[in-house]
């Protein structure tokens, strides 16, 4: 068997909600100016682990802040955005009627539900929403079709990400895995990769 890999997951810069501690999920804001800059230290500092090669693919979650920073990152590693492929697995979880409010508007208007999806959050989903499990199911399927002999990027959102550090089986635990970073900032530069959270070999 060929080795695979390695895969980095990615994840996209700072956004306007992001910067207002609002929900985004399959809701869009643009990157601030703080979240391009983060793209582009990303892509430089990429660029740099890669030493010149090209990956293979690059695939992104078609929401706007994925697409805006699979873009920026792109151009800084000479691949050409039009290979960019997107795909509706990367979506972040939608949180349903939370999606573009904060904190403080779900308490207000959705107490009950928030309280009850505290209990279980991995089979409890909000209302119109995903739960982890329902993402989990296709995510699954997604990585496991991913897993084939070739380098590649992945972009896809935030929550997604978190999903997959627990769910370990999806990547069938690999016999090498590099932790790279994981802070609420998600600051590059081009000593310290941190929007990079993973990369996997696989022998």
């Amino acid at each position: 068997m060929k080795k695979l890999g390695p895969i980095y997951l990615i994840r996209h810069g700072e956004t306007v909600w992001n910067r207002a501690s609002r929900l985004q999920g399959h809701k869009d804001t643009p990157l601030t100016m703080k979240g391009v800059k983060q793209a582009q230290a990303l892509g430089f500092a990429l660029k740099d682990v890669l030493k010149n090669k090209t990956p293979s693919f690059f695939y992104s979650s078609p929401i706007g802040r994925a697409k805006q920073t699979a873009a920026i990152i792109s151009d800084i590693i000479d691949f050409d955005v039009e290979r960019i492929e997107y795909k509706s697995a990367l979506k972040e979880i939608t949180f349903g009627d939370w999606d573009g409010l904060n904190m403080q508007e779900i308490l207000t208007q959705y107490k009950t539900s928030w309280e009850k999806r505290k209990t279980d959050k991995w089979n409890t989903a909000p209302p119109n929403g995903e739960s982890f499990q329902e993402a989990k199911n296709v995510s699954h399927t997604y990585w496991m079709k991913l897993l084939i002999n070739r380098m590649s990027l992945s972009l896809p959102m935030g929550p997604l990400i978190k999903l997959l550090e627990g769910v370990g089986a999806i990547f069938q635990k690999p016999k090498h895995s590099l932790w790279m970073n994981r802070r609420t900032d998600f600051t590059a530069s081009s000593m310290r990769i941190e929007n990079i959270l993973y990369r996997f070999s696989w022998a």
